[in-house]
């Protein structure tokens, strides 16, 4: 009888508003814990009651991409191709028909849905650019990074909001595991677009939500009054354990599982007494014969929005011990994006990596009830 595959991480690539850069960055940035959060500069805010982000600075991600490849791709797609390249050259690993890609993303390329409807209200049929619109379409990132760093296995892209990175991640696991794919680099990217922007403001989906406390990212805290936006790209490279050792590669943690599932709720609604009666936390964590008690950490996706953070509060209290909560949110360092999530997870191996052997986990929950749960852990 052949044993399960086991899935480890091999590589990280991030490009946000604090780093860029592979493993070592990332951990950089986490140590210093130096907020990437400022007023806008890249559009202007004036007169609207939110004036914060996490922006990435065009000067970074120039520095990234040749000019000869970013001329023909969007700033998203800028942004995914950067990520994976630093996280395929920080795992070592080569493109070919066993690596795959998995892009969550929460908002997708709206810059070039928007440039490509405003050619035909312009000129009409005559303004419809052949050009732009391959950015129009939801998986433009995944096939643009593909291209670039040879990835020819199972090409994914997962659209969530809030967890878009932590299904990724999830997703390629269970690619590895299944034996579709040898390795896949898995995580999330999204921008600010400045039209988007202003429309969840006046959505009041942004702090400070309409209200009069100070604008900012304070999840769980009493005064917490809703998100702040961020942008970037973080990807990380997951590797069946035993090609990995195989070439030698370095093993920054284990994926040890990965469960996702829906809590049934209304769309874009956060009921904070509606519980889970299958929970994928309790279902992950009994499949590995972990007790929550054994955990190190828990990483949760509370951004600051009140009911989602109060949600998710209610049902890790129910699951987990007091001592593990509240979960640990990297929201205030990079604003809400899709590539929290595989940060999230990045953040947790590298703690993990470094701790006694405990696991920890990396807890996703979305408006609407998508629910995740990942266990990472030092690779025994």
């Amino acid at each position: 009888m052949t044993s399960p595959r086991r899935v480890v991480i091999t590589g990280m690539g991030t490009v946000n508003a604090v780093t860029a850069g592979g493993a070592q960055a990332l951990a950089s940035a986490l140590g210093a814990r130096q907020s990437g959060i400022r007023p806008v500069r890249a559009f202007d805010v004036s007169g609207l009651p939110s004036r914060l982000a996490a922006e990435v600075a065009e000067g970074v991600l120039e520095g990234l991409v040749d000019r000869s490849v970013a001329r023909r791709l969007s700033r998203l797609c800028r942004l995914t191709v950067a990520a994976c390249r630093l996280s395929v050259q920080d795992a070592g690993i080569d493109g070919g028909p066993a690596l795959g890609l998995v892009v969550g993303t929460e908002q997708g390329d709206f810059r070039s849905s928007e440039e490509f409807a405003a050619g035909f209200l312009r000129r009409g049929v005559a303004g419809l650019s052949p050009m732009i619109f391959p950015g129009t379409v939801m998986n433009a990132m995944a096939a643009a990074a593909a291209i670039d760093v040879g990835a020819r296995g199972p090409t994914v892209t997962v659209n969530q909001a809030t967890v878009a990175g932590d299904l990724a991640v999830a997703r390629a696991a269970a690619l590895i595991r299944s034996g579709q794919a040898d390795a896949v680099i898995a995580g999330g990217v999204d921008e600010i677009c400045p039209s988007v922007y202003r429309r969840l403001v006046e959505l009041r989906a942004l702090s400070p939500m309409g209200g009069a406390l100070p604008e900012g990212c304070r999840p769980g805290a009493l005064d917490h009054n809703g998100p702040v936006l961020g942008e970037g790209a973080t990807f990380l490279v997951l590797e069946d354990m035993e090609t990995a050792g195989a070439r030698g590669a370095t093993l920054y943690a284990e994926v040890k599982g990965a469960l996702w599932g829906n809590i049934p709720a209304a769309p874009h609604t956060a009921p904070a007494r509606r519980r889970d009666g299958r929970s994928p936390v309790l279902g992950l964590l009994s499949r590995l014969g972990v007790p929550p008690e054994r955990l190190a950490a828990c990483y949760g996706s509370g951004n600051g929005d009140p009911a989602l953070d109060d949600w998710e509060a209610a049902l890790l209290a129910a699951e987990l011990p007091p001592a593990l909560l509240p979960p640990r949110s990297l929201a205030p360092l990079f604003g809400q994006h899709g590539g929290l999530g595989a940060l999230r997870v990045g953040a947790a191996g590298l703690e993990a990596s470094r701790g006694d052997g405990a696991p920890a986990l990396v807890h996703g929950l979305a408006r609407g009830g998508c629910r995740t749960a990942i266990v990472v852990s030092r690779p025994a």
